[in-house]
């Protein structure tokens, strides 16, 4: 989940929050301007300069009192944490006690104020290897080498920069629940009758405030179904209260209990919606002006309107103070005036987390400041938000660090003979344009930061005629198919091109992340070949695919428009290079008409990018913080805009070709270990033995002696096979890993997940300690896998080679139900600290796991097993399906047997028919068999809707949305009877189609032969390079379905 910010931060910039503003909780910030200053004494005579010097010395000695003071509040602030169960873990932690570490607040000028810090001196160990010995913990022995080869080695330091002071996940302090404002709290402070500070109308007036407002769901006590904003209101009128009474506690009889903490809040924070007329000067950005101004419209009225939360505030503050006598002179004071409303508003937005749908005030956790994960070497998945802030059962909040922290940190601060490092977050995949909305900062830097990039305007850097577009009814039909634009009734004036977000690699943020979908790219796409890129680069090559387009548009087949109206070969490319286009627009308006020749926008853009720097520079002299922002915003909006605008297209189409595979130079080296392995399983019964093939089978199994048909080639004990007994049986496992793999084999239902988990262990933790080594070092490593499997295949190679068969999406949705797993574990804390965050988050290594479970797992009683040796039996399409079954022996112990279901002779190659499709062998395995008896053409796609004459007996049908697979007259009939339902028709006994049904089957079977053939025919038309294996069985699984479909048209027909 998202974060919301702490204290205002401008990168690493010399920039303060006045010590004075911070702790002024009601009233307005008495910040002055330095450079008005300087100014002042420069125009004075000689005698007024040597009274401001004596005064300047006045001020030194208020600067160091206001030290003195942002100390004590400090102190108080933690101590305050301390006294009400509030914890803070041990990073490093000595046998005796005496020598421990533990974060802490400190101030960063730079960041706007507060931060959490790590504070040491070099001399709490000893010697290198002694925080070696207390640190290294990774159950990895390399990490504990590398530590020690280091340390030994003259450090700089006396802890070795290699090795992490803090690692990613290691707890840094925890906030119990008395402590966190939530709207619960809210609720049984204010709206229950057994409160104190009962307000019999609180939650029906704050309810009509925030639905006449916000036009939301108003006020719940399940706060997920509230709005953010809603929320943020709420918990900002409770601390209203609090701030009045720290401020007034003569009126109160008391000091707020919330006192510490209001001590160490911020004054202003520059949200979007604090920017008077020269901050949206700066900004130069209409529709985040309409924003902020539209947001400060809002909060006014909620709060000074008809409907007005002061109201609410002065009978909640009435609860609390001595004498009624004295609300009016609150009324009148600061802390109950709409700036101070602002302010706590802001506040509650910027610092706020969210989790679970519901926001949490969570002191000490909101100061953590903001910098992006570094990026990691391998293809990641992102980790949430709360796998770093975990909420306990009792309601407490345990911060986790969300990186590695190492002695050679960039950001470590030499201080008084200490180490100062301070310790930052992500606050996830955020816009800057949000953290400037809601945080009030805009950070040096954000890899999620887009630049705008207007509909209209990408419309026009595509094409001049932006009137033909629109009256072209090719174009639109092409777009109204695949939804991007409304039908006829509702398009009119309605945009061809939306206003999209674009990221400095140029990804679309309106794309979303969901595999096989992108909305904003396939608009992009369906003009550009009609008008943009695709039509003046290469004439023959535009015209073939254009012509493409016109035959699916006037199909209205919408699977062939997406494929070939959208999906087109280069059509990537030519997204990008439209971006390109509309950027350099952006990017020459902002320039001088006479620099804006062609050729000259990138070339005179220094000057200008010199200019937004110098204004940035002034305003952080000023200590401007509103303009600040707005020029850091303006200046990384341009940088992104440049680099888009710098964009290279790539030569040749899409498709992501990769060498073929080779014969793993030490395969021998593992076959020999691997043979070893099995000898010392004592199998009852063996006549198998494993040989390096080479090509594309890579190894298979040979008979070591004749086999006959029903004979036991192998019988396989417990020990022998990976399941999830054997895993359970694993003594070597941690007590972690074994309640890990018990907590998911109570919610599996066919150990997918249970093998997952226990394989990346074995396979990348344990490696050779595991007793399955042997086995695992001889599957296919990642970089095979990546050749074969379609998990691995890019989306591009799938629509290019794969357009009109349903298996398309089949794939597409398989990796994406891939993707989802990945992120599930990736989010599970105990998975993480028992296979490491970095291993697990691997998409590499889960992808091979998955690819290797489906692909090898053998399955028996239900359930899946990966079984050494069998798995290497290759697979044909001779005779029976293979089969392996658990069959109890004299000793009354179960054993795995497979039995022949051919003649084998001594030295012959043996195969199993595994009894599957082609559809299903490419999915799950990446490959096909010629002549395979078991083929069929795999359909889906088909629904049962509300509106369809026959809903109402959809009971008929084992799914509202069934597949199918088209063989022969019996698949047809299945086929029939769907449509039979669907339509209402008179349910027939007999084997023959009826004519009511007919026309439907043809219908539905001559669109798909159109398909696969305009499919082949555009494969013809295009140039190719030299086919990979993957890409031979995706074209034979094309033609292998078009003859199942011509088949059954003409068995329809007789």
């Amino acid at each position: 989940m998202t974060k919301k910010k702490s204290s205002i931060k401008f990168g690493n910039k010399n920039t303060i929050e006045n010590p004075a503003a911070s702790s002024t909780s009601c009233g307005p910030s008495k910040r002055r301007s330095v450079l008005a200053s300087v100014k002042l004494v420069a125009s004075i005579t000689a005698t007024i300069l040597i009274l401001s010097l004596a005064a300047l010395g006045e001020k030194a000695a208020i600067s160091n009192e206001s030290q003195n003071n942002t100390d004590t509040r400090k102190e108080a602030f933690l101590k305050w944490i301390l006294e009400n169960g509030g914890l803070f873990h041990p990073i490093l932690q000595q046998h005796d006690g005496n020598r421990s570490l533990n974060v802490t607040l400190e101030e960063f000028p730079s960041f706007g104020g507060w931060g959490l810090a790590l504070v040491y001196n070099d001399s709490i160990f000893q010697t290198s290897q002694e925080f070696c010995s207390v640190n290294s913990t990774d159950s990895n022995a390399t990490a504990q080498e590398q530590c020690q080869l280091t340390a030994a080695s003259p450090p700089h330091s006396q802890i070795p920069a290699t090795v992490p002071i803090i690692r990613e996940l290691d707890p840094l302090f925890t906030i119990p629940s008395s402590l966190i404002i939530t709207i619960a709290r809210v609720l049984e402070t204010y709206a229950s009758s057994s409160s104190p500070q009962y307000v019999p109308t609180f939650r029906s007036r704050v309810h009509a405030v925030l639905r006449n407002s916000l036009h939301g769901n108003g006020l719940s006590s399940q706060p997920n179904m509230m709005g953010l904003i809603e929320q943020d209101v709420v918990l900002a009128v409770y601390l209203m209260v609090e701030d009045c009474q720290h401020a007034n506690m003569a009126l109160f009889g008391e000091d707020s209990w919330w006192g510490p903490y209001l001590e160490v809040l911020p004054g202003l924070i520059p949200r979007l919606d604090t920017f008077e007329e020269e901050h949206y000067e700066a900004l130069n950005d209409a529709q985040l002006e309409s924003v902020g101004r539209e947001s400060r419209t809002i909060l006014q009225q909620m709060f000074l309107g008809d409907h007005a939360l002061k109201s609410v505030l002065l009978d909640m503050i009435g609860t609390k103070i001595k004498s009624k006598a004295s609300l009016p002179v609150l009324e009148m004071a600061s802390c109950t005036s709409f700036r101070s409303f602002h302010r706590f508003v802001a506040i509650i937005s910027s610092r706020a987390m969210v989790l679970r749908g519901e926001k949490r005030v969570v002191p000490l956790a909101e100061m953590i400041n903001y910098a992006p994960r570094p990026k990691s070497e391998s293809r990641s998945i992102r980790p949430p938000f709360d796998l770093f802030h975990t909420l306990g059962e009792d309601g407490s909040m345990t911060v986790r660090s969300d990186r590695n922290v190492y002695s050679s940190n960039a950001d470590l601060i030499k201080e008084n003979g200490l180490n100062v490092i301070q310790l930052f977050e992500d606050y996830g995949p955020v816009d800057s344009s949000l953290f400037l909305e809601a945080h009030g900062f805009v950070p040096d830097e954000n890899p999620n930061h887009c630049a705008m990039i207007a509909g209209p305007l990408l419309l026009s850097a595509i094409t001049k005629n932006a009137v033909e577009v629109a009256e072209d009814q090719i174009a639109v039909r092409a777009l109204m198919a695949l939804g991007l634009v409304p039908p006829p009734s509702e398009y009119r004036n309605y945009p061809l091109l939306q206003d999209v977000c674009v990221r400095n690699d140029s990804a679309i943020i309106e794309d979303g992340s969901i595999i096989g979908r992108r909305p904003a790219s396939d608009s992009i796409a369906v003009i550009s070949l009609m008008y943009g890129a695709a039509r003046e680069k290469d004439a023959d090559a535009s015209a073939f695919l254009r012509e493409a387009c016109y035959r699916a548009v006037e199909s209205d087949d919408v699977e062939r428009i997406e494929i070939r109206c959208a999906r087109y070969p280069g059509s990537s490319e030519h997204v990008k290079g439209a971006l390109k286009n509309a950027a350099r627009m952006i990017i020459s308006q902002s320039l001088p008409s006479s620099d804006t020749e062609k050729g000259s926008i990138i070339e005179n853009n220094d000057s200008e990018m010199s200019r937004l720097v110098s204004k940035l520079r002034r305003a952080e002299v000023e200590g401007d913080e509103r303009m600040t922002v707005a020029w850091r915003f303006r200046l990384e909006e341009r940088r992104i805009l440049l680099k888009i605008s710098s964009f290279k297209e790539r030569t040749g189409h899409d498709d992501h070709t990769i060498d073929e595979p080779t014969v793993e130079s030490d395969l021998h080296t593992k076959l020999r270990e691997f043979e070893s392995f099995i000898e010392r399983l004592n199998l009852p019964v063996n006549k198998i033995e494993p040989r390096i093939i080479g090509s594309d089978l890579r190894i298979g199994t040979y008979a070591k002696e004749s086999i006959d048909v029903g004979d036991v080639y192998l019988s396989l004990p417990p020990n022998a096979v990976i399941d999830s007994n054997t895993v359970f049986g694993d003594d070597v496992l941690s007590l972690d890993m074994k309640q890990l793999l018990k907590r998911y084999k109570s919610s599996d239902t066919d150990d997918f997940m249970v093998l997952l988990i226990y394989l990346i262990h074995e396979r990348f933790i344990m490696k050779e300690q595991s007793r399955w080594w042997p086995y695992l070092n001889l599957l296919p490593t990642i970089e095979e896998m990546k050749l074969s499997h379609p998990l691995f295949y890019h989306e591009e190679e799938i629509n290019r080679h794969l357009a009109g068969s349903d298996i398309r999406r089949v794939i597409l949705r398989y990796q994406q139900r891939t993707a989802e797993r990945h992120e599930a574990l990736s989010s599970d804390l105990n998975a993480n600290l028992v296979l490491g965050s970095e291993r697990l988050r691997d998409n590499d290594i889960f992808y091979w796991a998955c690819a290797i479970i489906d692909s090898r797992s053998i399955w028996w009683d239900g359930k899946r097993h990966l079984a050494p040796l069998l798995d290497l039996v290759n697979a044909d399409s001779i005779g029976k399906p293979h089969e392996t079954r658990e069959e109890a022996t004299e000793s009354e112990s179960y054993m795995a047997v497979t039995r022949a279901t051919r003649h084998v002779q001594r030295g012959q190659q043996l195969y199993e028919n595994y009894g599957q499709p082609n559809h299903s062998l490419l999915t799950y395995h990446g490959f096909i068999l010629e002549n395979n008896p078991n083929d069929c053409a795999f359909i889906e796609g088909l629904f049962i809707h509300r509106g369809d004459p026959g809903a109402s007996n959809a009971r008929l049908l084992r799914s509202m949305a069934p597949s199918f697979c088209i063989k022969g007259l019996g698949s047809i009939h299945e086929l029939a009877h769907f449509f039979r339902v669907k339509h209402n028709l008179p349910h027939v006994s007999s084997s023959s189609i009826t004519e009511d049904v007919r026309l439907y089957l043809i219908q539905e079977l001559e669109q798909r032969v159109s398909r696969l053939k305009d499919l082949i025919a555009f494969s013809t038309g295009s140039t190719e390079t030299a086919a990979s294996y993957k890409v031979l069985c995706m074209e034979q699984l094309v033609r292998n379905d078009l003859k199942h479909f011509e088949n059954a048209l003409k068995l329809i027909s007789l």
